[in-house]
């Protein structure tokens, strides 16, 4: 596990990394290189599958949105979810990032996570295309 000052990044027992954005975390250019870069060492040289919790995150500047929108990202994972908060600001926040980073990885938002599933994000691995995801988490 690693801790940065904006997030709490691990691997699951099951192959997911998982970043944990702390609460009221307002993140800049430096937060984003060291949050990527940590989750990037979790991952283990692997693709695997990516799970990240922004329910209590600031939205994000439009620098900062692109230093998680590049390819590092796609090259290092192999499918996006997002845990927001079921709120109009949540929706917005994830929607906004993902019309505007477009990654050619699987990605999908979510409002709940149920933790017994994320278990099973691990198949990603091995059908990286096949949209799992959605049989993990409560979808919005």
């Amino acid at each position: 596990m690693s801790d940065t000052r904006t997030a709490q990044i691990s691997l699951t027992d099951d192959g997911v990394v998982v970043v944990r954005i702390r609460m009221g975390a307002r993140q800049s250019m430096t937060d984003a290189s060291e949050n990527l870069a940590a989750a990037v060492l979790e991952a283990a040289g692997r693709r695997r599958p990516l799970l990240v919790d922004i329910r209590g995150a600031q939205p994000l500047a439009a620098d900062v949105r692109r230093q998680y929108s590049g390819q590092r990202v796609v090259d290092t994972f192999s499918a996006l979810a997002l845990l927001i908060e079921a709120s109009t600001l949540g929706r917005t926040m994830g929607n906004v990032y993902f019309s505007l980073a477009r990654l050619a990885i699987p990605t999908h938002l979510f409002v709940e996570e149920v933790r017994e599933g994320v278990a099973r994000c691990r198949r990603l691995l091995l059908h990286p295309l096949r949209p799992v995801f959605g049989k993990l988490l409560h979808g919005v």
